[in-house]
């Protein structure tokens, strides 16, 4: 029986709701209503229920989100992105010896308070652990396993010595297949079909691989397609009606090509098949958005292809020889190779590039992208870096471990990550979730949100926060020449209004109300160039208080018009 080491350096008791949007004394324009969010922890278990309300009327439950990571990359489609809040430090919640000392590649998958983790050169096992505690739930011996799993239904997939089919609650076997194996990929389960593949035949250089298709009840054998001369190494993935499957192989010194396929998913034939990497796909699996791929290939770099015709859309010249499957957000690309690159996905032009050396893949929540670092000789180790510039964030980096080849998840508000100090780690400070809920309803004017977690028929926290709806169209734009800020903001009594100019010139400095009537003009004057700070008392011109409410801050300079929104608190 395995005994579980369990670290825990911060599980502490929290019982808390952040109201994430709106925003606390923002203002909203009556045509682009806010929608509601929140984070809620209870001391790591799932609320009864969140309700908000609305100035006055009556509690609305509002549903939770599920951020769970099902499969690899999160889902079939491989972005890699979740939903979840993430942890801004490298606050370890708990370890679990669950892993070896070398290529511990695949992705945790967590669904439904659930690690499922399979070992690839630790205990060749597949185990099941609580996502709070990181405690054993159950054990299966399965062999080398590559890859992640997949959590579909109630049940759990595993592309090992053979496909297993678990139980995902007690890990009963349901069936097992040996018609695919651990170099096959993650299984893809959709529908009443499981896909997977089989590694290389004979020496595995120069022999061929297939991909199958079983039926999900029993794993029985539906079709099989033989790819000659083709090693399947990373994970396919099933679009609309097709399978995209990457290949790779090299034979000697001189490769020949290695398609990526594209099979009719019904019977397994093939659709169409791109032969233009010179070498093929090792590691880097098929992302798919708006009906384009997104890989990685050894012998150049990152590759748009359409998914509907095969015809490469763009070739990127960063990273050339990377083996990462790139993460996807918000129109940009994530990977690495000896470098770590944040790229352009329409046009695979480079946006900021960072050094950093990976092997597995990389996740994206909470404006940051995590993935393991390769730092040979030195320690190798997990890193978080900010997604917009690419600056490290936070990170971590067990001692005499001079690589990381796994791929991070995120659920939940913990990022989980194998490591090769023989622990799978979980970081963080608690389970987080979170509630979402469409626009509401607002009113003209000031709103106040009340938001509620109950648990055990009792209220355990809440939150109230108000904002704005403004019908005159006044925006605040955000400063960027002249560097307009307020602080503190929100206020009581003062702030300093603080800009910088870049050359002397006449300057004039004014609050507003929200309807756009003067407040107080603070300052009509000619400054020089460099940095300045007003203070603003919160009071009208004639020195009266003003009431509690939002602002905004207009400075005129050479020109240039910028505002900043000021919360007074009364």
């Amino acid at each position: 029986m395995l005994i579980l080491f369990v670290v825990i350096t911060a599980l502490l008791s929290v019982t808390d709701v952040e109201i994430t949007e709106p925003e606390h004394c923002a203002a909203y324009n009556l045509d682009e209503l806010p929608a509601f969010r929140a984070i809620v922890e209870n001391d790591n278990v799932i609320p009864d229920s969140v309700h908000y309300a609305l100035n006055g009327e009556l509690a609305i439950q509002v549903p939770r989100l599920s951020t769970d990571w099902p499969t690899y990359m999160q889902s079939y489609l491989h972005h890699g992105f979740s939903e979840s809040p993430a942890p801004t430090d490298a606050t370890i919640l708990w370890t679990a010896p669950v892993t070896g000392d070398s290529h511990e590649f695949p992705t945790p998958v967590v669904v439904d308070g659930i690690v499922y983790y399979p070992s690839n050169s630790g205990t060749d096992s597949l185990y099941a652990l609580d996502a709070t505690t990181g405690e054993l739930i159950w054990k299966r011996r399965v062999g080398y396993t590559d890859d992640a799993v997949t959590y579909y239904d109630g049940r759990v997939y595993s592309a090992s010595d053979s496909i297993f089919c678990f139980d995902s609650q007690t890990g009963a076997v349901c069936w097992v297949s040996g018609a695919a194996d651990w170099c096959g990929s993650t299984p893809v389960v959709t529908g009443e079909r499981v896909f997977c593949g089989t590694g290389p035949s004979g020496s595995g250089q120069g022999d061929s691989s297939s991909v199958v298709c079983l039926d999900i009840l029993d794993g029985s054998l539906i079709w099989s397609r033989t790819l000659y001369d083709a090693s399947l190494i990373s994970c396919m993935t099933v679009w609309n009606d097709l399978v995209i499957v990457p290949t790779n192989l090299r034979t000697g010194s001189s490769p020949i090509s290695s398609p990526l396929y594209a099979l009719d998913r019904e019977t397994g034939e093939t659709i169409w098949m791109n032969s233009d990497s010179p070498v093929g796909y090792w590691d880097s699996s098929p992302v798919i958005v708006d009906g384009i791929i997104y890989i990685v290939d050894e012998a150049v770099a990152a590759r748009a292809i359409d998914a509907m015709s095969g015809e490469t859309v763009w070739v990127s010249s960063y990273g050339s020889g990377a083996e990462a499957t790139p993460a996807y957000h918000d129109g940009r690309l994530y990977y690495g190779q000896a470098e770590y690159f944040c790229l352009n996905a329409l046009t695979g032009n480079g946006i900021w590039t960072v050094p950093g050396n990976q092997h597995g893949s990389s996740a994206i929540a909470d404006g940051m992208v995590f993935y393991g670092q390769i730092n040979y000789p030195d320690n190798g180790g997990l890193r978080a870096l900010d997604c917009e510039t690419g600056e490290e964030v936070w990170s971590y980096y067990p001692p005499n471990t001079y690589w990381i080849a796994g791929s991070p998840s995120v659920v939940d508000g913990i990022v989980y990550m194998p490591m090769h100090d023989w622990n799978l780690y979980a970081f963080g400070t608690g389970l987080k979730y979170t509630y979402t809920s469409d626009q509401l309803n607002s009113v003209v004017g000031w709103n106040e949100l009340i938001t509620t977690s109950y648990y055990a028929g009792e209220v355990v926290a809440s939150e109230t926060i108000s904002y704005y709806i403004n019908s005159t169209g006044i925006e605040f734009a955000p400063s960027l020449d002249l560097e307009l800020t307020g602080h503190p903001n929100p206020f009581f009594a003062s702030t300093s209004i603080s800009f910088t100019l870049a050359d002397v010139g006449f300057t004039s400095i004014g609050i507003y109300d929200l309807s756009g009537r003067i407040v107080s003009e603070l300052m009509e004057e000619t400054l020089s160039a460099g940095n300045h700070t007003i203070e603003w008392n919160g009071c009208y011109q004639n020195g009266e208080l003003v009431s509690g409410g939002l602002y905004f801050c207009r400075i005129e300079h050479s020109g240039v018009v910028e505002t900043t929104g000021l919360c007074v608190l009364k």
